[in-house]
């Protein structure tokens, strides 16, 4: 196979053959869509080039494969005989097809300009001429490293972690990105990995190409801004935030005892009017962007920010309802919140990932009560295996292990309570259940909304 050309002699090359020569059948515009069909579809057109009009009610369809006598009777079978001539045309060279009277003639033809139908295939076809100008071999290996998603934010692109790492790419230097940049209508270029186990949930985002890692987003009217190669923003948590953004709490102190950048804190603000809120959060990143959001978004007055660990730093009796948006749990937290609550009472919104658990026996009599429709999969076990699993997964009631987590919960958060407000005695209750995410096979992130009233 040939090696591939650079974009400049691509361009060069394109514009002295845009004009090429090819074998055409003359036909009137009249029957120039008919015809052309029934030739695409015998595979005897050549596709790479435009039709050309002559203006005199003329039209020429280029040929690409077969013979000229395929092309006849393919027009007699098909009832298209021609009862035109085209004499006053001028023509190179010229032959009358015998039995269904249209005439072959060489045409100048415009060539068609491809153009790739995906960002993907785009970037696939500039990476080439690329490779080809720095003697880049492109091998399967060098194809399997060319991202085929990636995220948009803003104008910066977010790459998988798992692309541009073969060596041969640092041939093409700073170049490299800026193809991708083209190719991707970016500014910016990211890659990310795994969240560092670090406490803080630090992105490993690795900044590419651009002088900034800080990107703006914009979720139900709300702006974040942050730095993508030290904060995280959780997208799937879009349920959630559309519920708090209903609540009414214009009389209400709110505590977010993990604020992050203000994923929970600026609904509360924005849209749930909380009367203030106290945000806690320990990372300095995600501090720096909470503190600019609630700037973006003209509610800092409403909100006081406390940089720290929450178990140290968090307010005492002054809130009305108190978040607590960590998982996969935010047990350490519940001490603190129940502290957070005034003496009157509230409500705690605790988010937690809830492992629904299914015993052996289980998954046998769920099985075994399918085994009349094994008999019609006998001879494809693949379809039967997935129409097993697919029951066991169906079968299982998850809200049942969701309503048993928290009327457990409700026995801690009680003794909490008492310890934290111990010149009473209190009643703790679920008021609702909230499923946010699936988060892993049989794991589930739910919030639970508990009232926690004085007795």
């Amino acid at each position: 196979m040939s090696a591939p050309m650079l974009e400049s002699e691509n361009k060069q090359i394109l514009t002295m053959t845009s004009l090429m020569v090819k074998q055409a059948l003359i036909v009137p515009n009249t029957l120039c869509q008919p015809i052309r069909k029934i030739l695409e579809r015998s595979k005897l057109t050549d596709i790479s080039c435009n039709l050309t009009d002559f203006g005199v009610g003329k039209i020429a369809i280029p040929l690409d494969n077969g013979t000229f006598d395929e092309v006849d009777n393919l027009l007699l079978e098909s009832n298209m005989i021609c009862n035109c001539n085209t004499d006053f045309i001028n023509f190179d060279a010229i032959k009358t097809l015998p039995m269904s009277g249209y005439q072959i003639a060489q045409v100048k033809f415009k060539a068609k300009k491809p153009k790739p139908k995906t960002p993907y295939e785009e970037l696939v076809l500039s990476l080439t001429h690329l490779a080809h100008r720095y003697d880049i071999c492109i091998t399967e290996e060098l194809q399997r490293d060319i991202p085929h998603h990636w995220e948009k934010h803003g104008d910066l692109v977010l790459l998988p972690p798992n692309c541009f790492c073969n060596d041969n790419w640092k041939k093409a230097g700073e170049e490299l990105w800026s193809v991708v940049c083209k190719c991707l209508h970016c500014y910016r270029v990211a890659r990310k990995d795994v969240i560092s186990a670090d406490g803080f949930r630090t992105p490993q985002v690795r900044l590419l190409y651009g002088n900034t890692g800080w990107v703006e987003h914009k979720d139900n009217r709300i702006r974040y801004t942050y730095n993508i190669t030290k904060c995280m923003f959780s997208a799937g948590n879009v349920t959630e935030k559309l519920r708090i953004a209903k609540f009414d709490c214009s009389n209400e102190t709110v505590v977010d005892l993990y604020a992050g950048i203000g994923y929970f804190t600026l609904p509360y603000l924005v849209h749930a009017r909380a009367r203030h809120l106290h945000a806690c959060e320990w990372n300095p990143d995600a501090v720096e962007a909470l503190k600019k959001n609630l700037h973006l978004n003209g509610v800092e007055d409403r909100c006081t920010v406390y940089h720290g660990d929450n178990r140290k730093i968090c307010p005492k009796n002054v809130a009305d309802r108190v978040n607590l948006g960590l998982i996969p749990s935010s047990e350490d937290g519940w001490p603190v919140a129940c502290a957070a609550l005034k003496s009157t009472g509230g409500m705690l919104h605790v988010h937690y990932n809830v492992e629904s658990k299914i015993k052996q026996t289980e998954v046998s009599d769920i099985n075994n009560s399918f085994e009349g429709s094994e008999s019609r999969f006998e001879n494809e076990r693949d379809i039967e295996i997935t129409r097993q699993s697919d029951s066991v997964s169906n079968h299982i009631d998850r809200k049942k292990f969701w309503t048993k987590w928290a009327e457990q919960t409700c026995e801690t958060l009680h003794k909490l309570m008492c310890k934290a407000h111990s010149d009473r005695k209190w009643t703790i209750s679920v008021l609702h259940i909230e499923h946010v995410k699936s988060y892993a096979p049989r794991v589930d992130h739910v919030v639970v909304d508990f009232k926690c009233c004085p007795i």
